[in-house]
């Protein structure tokens, strides 16, 4: 009888923990990840709340890499009030090389050894610099577990993918064939903030049209094992406290 409470018990706090869990998963923990809060409601602005690091190459800070736009739809919005990021590759020169060098970022409080994935949708116009083959042009997403919110100070772990090979050109709408990547990783120990980031480094002008990309709906959530994973852990589970019963 012990033992049956004892199943019991952990079976509904498994319930419980998978319930919570599924739960937390679905909020998106940044700020703004649509692009639509803008600091003056008008096309033209940078993206609220997210920080900015804009450098070229040779020449050192700029800014206007990156404006809030809305002459297209990027993403899971399509309504004509949703604002996207224009990402200007175009202000960059491959041949001085002074590349244009981009990268939007945003903290969020960390848990260490939870999973986390960061999200978004990116397009590239038919022009982008990153679509050339051999082009020096990266585009990509980054998690970064840090203890402090200074990323000038260097990070505990970061993790990158590079979705430069997978974007296909665009013109126009719909969104210039912009598609949903994602990165994932586990915060380790000493984890306090995980960041966000998305970044277009050595980015050059290319001709007309749409030597640019497009970046809209990101997201930041916490990862939770599949139904699969659960139910082995708990048949496992399971299989030892009748191995425990046994030899009592």
């Amino acid at each position: 009888m012990k033992m049956m409470r004892v199943c019991f018990t952990f079976l509904t706090a498994l319930v419980v923990l998978t319930a919570l869990a599924g739960r937390s998963s679905a909020v998106n923990l940044l700020l703004n990840g649509d692009l639509d809060n803008k600091p003056t409601g008008a096309s033209g602005q940078t993206p609220n709340v997210w920080t900015l690091d804009e450098f070229k190459t040779n020449s050192g800070p700029t800014t206007d890499l990156i404006t809030i736009e809305n002459f297209t739809q990027v993403g899971v919005d399509t309504s004509p009030n949703d604002f996207h990021g224009f990402v200007k590759a175009f202000q960059g020169n491959n041949i001085t090389g002074d590349y244009a060098n981009l990268n939007m970022y945003q903290d969020v409080v960390g848990v260490p050894g939870l999973t986390y994935q960061f999200s978004g949708y990116i397009g590239a116009g038919s022009n982008y610099s990153g679509l050339l083959p051999g082009s020096p042009t990266q585009t990509l997403l980054t998690i970064e577990f840090d203890n402090d919110n200074n990323r000038a100070n260097g990070v505990l772990s970061s993790v990158t993918t590079n979705v430069g090979p997978s974007l296909t050109p665009g013109t126009g709408l719909p969104g210039y064939n912009a598609q949903l990547y994602a990165v994932q990783g586990t915060a380790p120990a000493g984890t306090l903030f995980v960041r966000g980031v998305f970044s277009a480094l050595n980015m050059f002008s290319q001709p007309n049209p749409d030597p640019s990309a497009f970046i809209d709906d990101f997201s930041m959530q916490t990862v939770v094992p599949e139904p699969a994973t659960i139910g082995l852990t708990l048949v496992g589970l399971v299989g030892m406290i009748g191995l425990g019963r046994r030899r009592s």
